[in-house]
């Protein structure tokens, strides 16, 4: 009835309509849901693959994203922060003389609306050599939670009376 040749191709048509025919069955009658992120490799599905508005700011985890996720200008700017110092001034006040073996106090402070950034000790310039003085406390003075003053505490080492200068670093908004 057929021929060899004829016979062949019918039976590769058939073939291929029966395949194309079953793939698209599989694929219509996939029950809804029953693929997931068990069934999809890794790194298959890609922004290409992905129709129109498929991933919603409601699909995406809260805190995920970062900000080189967006372009430029989509984030808004936070609040301006307070002013930075652009005033820096340095204070020296002298102790007064301190015997051999005695310990000297000064408190160094700042002006109004200026608060400490550092202090420290330092010799009078004339007498001072650098073991002269021990520095036995250095710290900060503040009002409520505002640096506004250091306190130098030094101690004489050497044999004879002499004084120390502690200074204050301040900064003005």
């Amino acid at each position: 009835m057929f021929s060899n040749g004829r016979y062949a191709n019918v039976t590769a048509t058939l073939a291929l309509i029966v395949a194309l025919g079953g793939t698209s069955y599989a694929a219509i009658k996939l029950p809804s849901n029953s693929v997931g992120s068990k069934q999809i490799k890794k790194r298959a599905i890609t922004h290409s693959k992905l129709r129109a508005n498929a991933v919603t700011s409601g699909i995406v985890r809260n805190g995920s994203l970062r900000a080189k996720d967006f372009k430029a200008g989509q984030l808004p700017a936070g609040p301006a922060g307070p002013a930075g110092a652009t005033n820096i001034v340095r204070r020296q006040v002298p102790s007064a003389a301190v015997a051999p073996g005695a310990s000297g106090v000064v408190l160094a402070t700042c002006g109004p609306r200026e608060r400490v950034i550092s202090g420290g000790l330092e010799g009078d310039g004339v007498v001072f050599t650098p073991d002269t003085f021990a520095l036995t406390s250095s710290f900060p003075k503040t009002v409520g939670d505002v640096p506004t003053a250091w306190y130098v505490e030094a101690k004489n080492t050497a044999a004879a009376s002499s004084q120390f200068l502690a200074f204050v670093i301040c900064a003005r908004p």
